[in-house]
């Protein structure tokens, strides 16, 4: 079955889900909303499958940052509310380090250690990496291996190798600005010597 049990966690994470749409899902078993083709179900379906498509991307293609040693922190401007389950997916696979992810109206954290996890949610992304950076000292170490690697790989994009139409099959151009990546083209024959 592709219809979680949870199904209400991510329906009620969807930007158009409202209080009474939840209400009359409660009623709705996960079996039930898979197969019904009742329009007003498949629509919930259909809501429940947008938000685990994003969750999947994102989690998949945001990149983390370190900034010190004891926090870590990405680019993440969602359509749905899924800020909390991206950062806390991160928190996890990263125990006993902050994880902060956000842009430039809102910011999620997670911390995770002896596997539970907390979380608080911050203003601008900007402010809370500031706050995090004065209570803990942290510094930007290795920000210009950072930038190195960084321009290495930019170096060696070459479209012409790659399936774009596949790339962009699987990851579109909004969920790529919402996970902050962005990819170089038409760079012709660059190497890193270049920069």
């Amino acid at each position: 079955m592709r219809i979680p049990e949870d199904f209400l966690y991510y329906l009620s994470a969807h930007e158009d889900c409202s209080e009474r749409l939840l209400f009359w899902a409660k009623d709705i078993s996960a079996e039930e909303l898979e197969f019904s083709i009742d329009a007003e179900v498949m629509q919930i379906r259909k809501m429940v499958r947008q938000v685990r498509t994003e969750v999947y991307r994102m989690e998949a293609f945001v990149r983390l940052c370190p900034l010190g040693s004891c926090v870590l922190y990405g680019y993440l401007k969602p359509r749905h509310r899924i800020g909390e389950i991206i950062c806390d997916f991160f928190a996890r696979r990263n125990p006993q380090t902050i994880v902060v992810l956000g842009n430039g109206h809102e910011s999620w954290i997670s911390f995770n250690y002896g596997g539970k996890t907390l979380r608080k949610r911050g203003a601008k992304m900007a402010e809370t990496l500031e706050e995090l950076k004065s209570f803990f000292n942290c510094s930007e170490e290795g920000r210009d291996v950072k930038d190195i690697w960084q321009a290495y790989y930019d170096s060696q994009y070459r479209p012409c190798h790659k399936s774009t139409k596949s790339y962009h099959t699987r990851m579109p151009r909004r969920d790529q600005r919402a996970a902050g990546l962005r990819m170089v083209q038409n760079k012709g024959i660059v190497t890193l010597d270049d920069f």
